[in-house]
């Protein structure tokens, strides 16, 4: 089965439809059918079953869809480039990352990136975690920034700063008149969980349990930025880092420093199988120089307040 034959059965899930699938695609319908037969006879099972005059996969089908994808965006990425060279720009770079650096920190990297760089096309794909390693590792992205990035045999990891977490409540808390923040202090208090799953929440449940404090929190979001947003209205606390936390004005937030100290890496995370190319260098260059400024504006910011 080739990559059109994927493309065409992709469209025909899609729309149902081989009549809808010919139009997206451009083609005509009869040509839609005899590939999907086709296709159907080198596998040797059914791609579709008709119920009230409606094509719907098979199970068999989805899983060659799932399997296929990578090859969709391998293909795109590759046209992608492609109109890079046609157009003659200087040079591109393809740019993933999770959506609370794709808020604290990507675009301060970019502008400082381009102020260095004129005539680069930069792309920035912001995804969860997994999506962004995938991304990496197929070729879809070149470079990829995350916090705690899940170890991957075909990637390489580039520490790029070591973040505090802290604990973000309302303004209007009590909490604002401690030095720090334990588990002990929001025990029983509303609480939010970002990343199910992440290895920054198992860091995090590791902290209540050596102090003897029941992790139970109410709300579940996907990002930590989502988190300090719910927490300015007045939804519960959250333990965030300090990058995500410090990436705008929170007028409705505050944050202290969380005890016992829980620590997170923030990484650039690349392929061990490509070489990296001159731009995706100096953007994880500028990438460390930015963390830096800002967590050292972040200390004095704690020092001035006293905490």
């Amino acid at each position: 089965m080739n990559l059109r034959q994927l493309e065409i059965l992709a469209a025909v899930v899609r729309t149902h439809s081989t009549i809808a699938a010919a139009q997206d695609l451009g083609m005509s319908q009869p040509a839609v059918s005899n590939s999907i037969k086709s296709a159907e006879a080198s596998l040797g099972f059914l791609l579709f079953e008709r119920v009230n005059n409606r094509l719907i996969p098979t199970p068999e089908a989805q899983v060659l869809l799932a399997d296929a994808e990578h090859l969709f965006l391998m293909r795109d990425a590759v046209m992608q480039t492609a109109s890079y060279l046609k157009a003659g720009r200087k040079g591109s770079i393809r740019v993933a990352a999770t959506a609370e650096l794709s808020e604290s920190l990507m675009p301060q990297l970019i502008s400082r990136f381009l102020q260095n760089h004129l005539g680069v096309d930069v792309s920035l794909e912001t995804h969860r975690l997994d999506t962004v390693l995938n991304y990496v590792e197929t070729g879809v992205s070149d470079i990829g920034f995350a916090m705690e990035p899940y170890p991957r045999p075909t990637l390489d990891q580039t520490p790029l700063a070591t973040l505090d977490m802290v604990c973000a409540f309302s303004a209007k808390s009590e909490l604002g008149r401690l030095q720090f923040v334990t588990p002990v202090d929001i025990d029983q208090m509303p609480m939010l969980k970002a990343g199910s799953g992440s290895r920054i929440n198992k860091l995090i449940e590791e902290a209540f349990q050596k102090s003897r404090v029941a992790f139970n929190p109410s709300v579940d979001v996907r990002f930590m930025n989502v988190a300090s947003y719910c927490v300015e209205q007045g939804v519960g606390v959250a333990i965030i880092d300090e990058l995500t936390a410090s990436c705008r004005p929170h007028t409705a937030m505050r944050t202290l420093p969380f005890r016992p100290r829980v620590q997170i890496t923030l990484a650039a995370v690349s392929s061990n199988s490509r070489p990296q190319q001159r731009l995706v260098k100096s953007l994880v260059k500028y990438a460390r120089e930015e963390i830096s400024q800002r967590l050292r504006q972040v200390s004095k910011e704690r020092s001035l307040k006293g905490t």
